[in-house]
Parts: structure tokens; C-alpha cells; sequence
């Protein structure tokens, strides 16, 4: 499998080494940054180019779309509009609007569309499926997504705002938060409405990077939701006690089922646990899949996908949900939504 890469920043270095560890080719990597798409690229032994155009106009199976959240729209339209099976990084977009444009486009042009939503691909994630499928009638849940920021981050990122005031930038929300959203969705249905919520922000931070955001839904299912994200200077917290917090929790008449997150950065260290609760049978039953890197296990379905396989990557439509579900709890708490580094309200 040929993959072509738009961004050569953080995220698309994580791309870059899944790509080439698989075996699959990395054609040729654009960024506007000509030297760090030429690192990258010298790296991992492609091309490289600073012209989207360019790349876009080459043969590949894929095109991953690894730049920041507020041009993802642009970006992944334009691959698509050029005839290209897509892999666009979370979240599809910054807005519900513009994600239901992608969602039509996908419709249009025919070609594959995957969002990157990986932690999905997990076999723990998956066994996790099964578990919450036990528990009888839902009553409760709870989304928890706590990572640990160091203190001197924030006057660092203070800095950045006050002299480029337009830049593209989101908090904890958007970047931690809308994985487990994700999950949350798969699991537990769509929501009916977002009953409360409330950002909060470091001075000279409103309103693009959210340091802590809490949420309470109702579910279509007749479930309560609590959603809870934040970075904070905690580093001994979570299920490893590494700072590292993040749980989906769903509760039921018959059983609880739990899901414990690792560190994405650290496949080779950790893995997801599931766990479930059985009141039938007054039992726990816990899974453990292993160590896999997310990365490497979302191309590998990627291209079952193009071979015409079933699979459980996210589609344009389950991540539309998810960016709806995103500016709506930025609306219960009365924040505008940045698009494209533009405030709307």
C-alpha cells in the first residue's frame, strides 16, 4: 500500500514511522515548512514537496490528512475532491457545519473516507463492545479524560496567543476529549441533549485552548452522562498511576462495564483494560489485549477496508456526531467556536 502524508508536524511523525514499519511505501510527504516537511522526509526516506497540489495530483492508495485540527476541512476536501481514498486525523473538522459538508462530499466523489479516531482499533476496545452490550438497561455513565500538563506549558502557550492571536489552537476538549467522545458514541448511542457545561481557562487562553471542560448529557437511551477533561500537573493519577486518567464508565441494571485507556505514546508499555461487572452471575471479568500500538493497528484495517473488508474504523458519519456533539457542549457553556482560526458565534 502506497500512502501519501499532508503535515509534517507532531502527529504526522507518528504516521510516518506507523507507514514504514508496516512495510507499506511512504510516497511523498507536503508541508508548507519546507524544512520540516524536508525532515521528516529525510527521515523516513520519501520525497517531499510543499505543494499540496503536488501531492495530490501523484497515484497513492491513501492520503493521510496530518495537519492542524482548523485545516482539516480544506485539506481532506481537497483530497477528496482529487479522486483519493482518505485518512483525515481527528477531528474531521472544527465545525458540525463543516463536517456535514464532508460528509456529503465523501457521498459525492465515492472514495473511501476514515477518520481517525484509533483507539477504537484496540482488540480491548472491541472486547469492550461485548461488555457494554451486558449490563441491561443504561443508567449512568461517566467520561473522564485527565492528562498530565506540566505548569510551565501554559504561560508558554499564553505567549503564543498574545502575539499570533489568530492562531489555530485547541485546549483539552478538543485534542484529549473527543477520542473518548467517540467512544462514547459507539457505545452508548447518540445524545438527546447537552443539559450543562462549563470551560475553564488560563489567563490569556479564552476561548481557543480549554484547560478543563465538563459536560452533563442526556442520552437518547435515557442514560445520564458525565464527561470530565482537563489538563493538569498531576503525575501520579490514573489506572498506572502516571497521570494518565482517561475511563469510559457505563452503568446498568445488570452489570458495569469499564474501559481504561492507555497513553498513546507508549503502545510498547501499556495496554487498554475492559473490565465488566456481571450482577447475573455476581462476577468480574476483566480484559487485556496486549500492547499494540494504535497507529500501526488503524492502517492495517485501513487497507482490509480497500480490499472491500468490514471494519471498525470510524466513518464520516460517526465523526460528524462527534462535531456535533463537540460545538453543542461549546454552546451549553457559552464559548464560540473557532473555525479556520475565525471566531463564530
Amino acid at each position: 500500500m502506497k500512502v501519501n502524508l499532508i503535515g509534517a508536524g507532531n502527529i504526522a511523525e507518528y504516521h510516518a514511522r506507523s507507514i514504514k514499519a508496516l512495510g507499506y511505501e511512504l510516497g511523498i510527504i507536503a508541508d508548507f515548512n519546507e524544512k520540516a516537511a524536508k525532515a521528516l522526509a529525510e527521515k523516513y526516506g520519501s520525497r517531499w514537496t510543499t505543494s499540496t497540489d503536488s501531492l495530490l495530483s501523484e497515484q497513492a492508495d491513501l492520503v493521510t490528512v496530518a495537519v492542524p485540527n482548523a485545516y482539516h476541512f480544506v485539506v481532506a476536501s481537497a483530497a477528496l475532491s482529487s479522486g483519493h481514498a482518505v485518512l483525515c486525523e481527528k477531528p474531521m473538522t472544527r465545525s458540525a457545519d463543516h463536517s456535514k459538508r464532508l460528509v456529503e462530499l465523501v457521498k459525492q466523489t465515492g472514495c473511501p473516507f476514515f477518520v481517525g479516531y484509533m483507539k477504537r482499533m484496540h482488540p480491548t476496545v472491541q472486547k469492550f463492545a461485548d461488555f457494554s452490550s451486558r449490563i441491561g438497561q443504561m443508567r449512568s455513565g461517566l467520561v473522564r479524560v485527565y492528562h498530565p500538563m506540566p505548569r510551565e506549558s501554559w504561560p508558554m502557550i499564553t505567549e503564543q496567543l498574545a502575539k499570533f492571536p489568530s492562531t489555530p489552537m485547541d485546549g483539552v476538549f478538543v485534542n484529549s476529549g473527543s477520542h473518548m467522545l467517540d467512544l462514547l458514541l459507539k457505545f452508548a448511542g447518540p445524545v438527546k441533549k447537552v443539559m450543562a457545561a462549563r470551560m475553564q481557562y488560563e489567563d490569556g487562553c479564552y476561548p481557543k485552548a480549554d484547560k478543563l471542560a465538563h459536560a452533563l448529557l442526556e442520552m437518547e437511551n435515557g442514560a445520564t452522562i458525565v464527561v470530565e477533561c482537563g489538563w493538569l500537573p498531576l503525575s501520579g493519577v490514573g489506572k498506572r498511576e502516571n497521570g494518565w486518567d482517561e475511563l469510559l464508565e457505563l452503568r446498568g441494571e445488570s452489570g458495569l462495564a469499564t474501559l481504561h485507556t492507555t497513553w498513546w505514546e507508549r503502545p510498547q508499555f501499556e495496554s487498554p483494560v475492559a473490565e465488566l461487572w456481571d450482577e447475573s452471575i455476581k462476577s468480574k471479568e476483566s480484559y487485556i489485549g496486549g500492547m499494540i500500538d494504535n497507529f500501526q493497528e488503524e492502517y492495517r484495517w485501513i487497507e482490509k477496508a480497500l480490499a472491500g473488508e468490514n471494519t471498525p474504523l470510524a466513518s464520516a458519519e460517526e465523526a460528524y456526531a462527534v462535531d456535533r456533539l463537540i460545538d453543542d457542549i461549546f454552546e451549553a457553556a457559552g464559548v464560540p467556536i473557532h473555525v479556520e482560526g475565525v471566531l463564530s458565534e
